[in-house]
């Protein structure tokens, strides 16, 4: 849609004047932050942040790109958008955008799930039109508008997920997509340091209820023990169509069963049967945890509002398989011994550990290793939370566990029943030693937060490995 604009619209939509009257030559192809991935054509948003600041960069940038800028920088080789603010400018622009487009638009949120869902709806739209879904998270007040800059203007599914840190950021992220169907995955304890209860969390997830239409859907989660919030929200936004999903028999999508095939040449890992109406119907996807299978039907149940064939939709997601980070399944081989890696290492909370730990556990594999670092951004619940996941390590019956973080080494105690329990401090004390005890292991899971380093950890057995094959089956 970008390339729709001439250089004086977009003057005009961001409240800006070219400096010196130097206008650039050419339309523009999308819209960027990040100085070093513009391309020829792009613009660049100067923006200020806590500790860089977009327009030192400006004089980086070659022609045909432009910059939106604050203040000029006056040795800059391209044309320069002077606006009272650039973030600002870049939310107009993506409001004009949205108005513009006739694309249906779908937002998700939830604490967690928010993305692998995100994923399986955009594959699956994008077998029944054009679609557009925002990179990776992309999905705070940066994200989204940059989202809605970068979408086609020939457009029939716009796909975008919308995320929180405290309170007060859903709302305006919602106004701005003005989402015809809204998903709310799950309420967890995601964020609970900064609202302080579940119920809190719920409240702000329901304002993606603030940007939708009384011609809209909401599709909820109908397992969720604040399910209750959740549709009063909706119903006092008077939105019109609320959707549940979940195991529940009063789901509007209803799971009806799900059998797990772990054999090794078996592409489908989860076979699952669910009901819409007195409609049964069987869907077959490539992950095997049982979160996968119900953030599925959350997208079902999209496709459901919009009248969509199921079956079309159902087999759409067949090859969707485990993002990186998200529990992709990586064949490692150390030292010549074979291990699969369980890469769960985005970012955690109380929940999606719970999860984590609970799908490793049902696996075949009988030498089991966990490889954990701290949850974070749990606040006051911190000490509590790390306690509650203490029970399902030890039904799990790993043969080892490895915490990582001040957090995690409190609960060593408590894991007495487990004979081999290793803590270090930080990721940077685990790595030297952490090959020395995975020697034996069948299985590895590693899962925690992003900023506790789970990630470097994932890197750090990969790069100890002879061969690497991702999303193993």
């Amino acid at each position: 849609m970008m390339e729709l604009l001439s250089p004086w619209d977009l003057a005009l939509i961001c409240g800006g004047n070219w400096h010196l009257d130097q206008v650039p030559s050419t339309e523009f192809t999308n819209a960027k932050i990040n100085s070093r991935e513009i391309n020829n054509n792009e613009l660049f948003f100067a923006l200020k942040g806590h500790n860089l600041d977009g327009h030192d960069f400006v004089t980086g940038l070659k022609p045909p790109a432009a910059a939106i800028v604050e203040r000029p920088v006056n040795i800059a080789q391209v044309p320069q958008l002077i606006v009272a603010s650039p973030l600002d400018a870049m939310h107009r622009l993506a409001n004009t955008f949205i108005q513009e487009t006739n694309a249906i638009k779908i937002a998700v949120t939830g604490s967690v799930g928010k993305t692998g869902t995100k994923e399986m709806l955009a594959r699956c739209l994008s077998q029944f039109g054009d679609t557009h879904a925002n990179q990776g998270n992309y999905n705070n007040y940066l994200g989204v508008p940059l989202t809605l800059l970068s979408m086609p203007s020939q457009l029939s599914y716009l796909v975008t997920e919308i995320g929180m840190n405290h309170e007060g950021e859903i709302a305006p992220l919602s106004k701005l997509v003005r989402p015809n169907i809204a998903i709310i995955t799950k309420i967890a304890e995601s964020h609970i340091g900064h609202l302080h209860s579940l119920q809190a969390v719920a409240h702000e997830k329901a304002k993606i209820c603030a940007g939708m239409s009384p011609d809209g859907c909401i599709i909820l989660p109908r397992d969720d023990d604040q399910y209750s919030i959740l549709e009063k929200a909706a119903i006092n936004a008077k939105i019109g169509t609320i959707i549940s999903f979940g195991k529940n028999s009063t789901s509007t999508v209803q799971l009806l069963s799900r059998i797990v095939d772990d054999a090794h040449n078996s592409r489908i890992k989860q076979h699952i049967s669910f009901r819409i109406g007195t409609n049964t119907y069987q869907l077959g996807i490539a992950m095997r945890a049982e979160h996968w299978a119900i953030n599925a039907l959350s997208v079902i149940a999209a496709c459901h509002f919009m009248g969509l064939d199921i079956n079309k939709a159902c087999a759409s997601l067949q090859n969707q398989t485990e993002l990186d980070g998200r529990g992709a399944a990586i064949h490692l081989t150390i030292n010549t011994h074979s291990t699969l890696l369980i890469d769960d290492a985005y970012n955690a909370s109380p929940s999606s550990m719970k999860a984590a730990i609970l799908d490793v556990a049902s696996r075949p594999e009988a030498n089991k290793i966990f490889i954990l670092t701290d949850m974070l951004e749990l606040g006051e619940f911190s000490d509590e939370m790390h306690a509650k996941v203490v029970p399902d390590i030890i039904q799990a019956h790993p043969s080892s566990v490895i915490l990582v973080g001040p957090a995690l080494k409190k609960i060593k105690k408590a894991l007495q029943p487990i004979t081999a329990v290793h803590t270090f401090v930080n990721v940077e004390e685990a790595k030297p030693v952490i090959e020395s005890l995975i020697s034996e292991a069948s299985i590895i899971l590693v899962k925690g937060s992003h900023g506790s380093g789970a990630y470097l950890l994932v890197q750090h057995l990969k790069s100890l490995s002879d061969k690497e094959i991702a999303n193993a089956v």
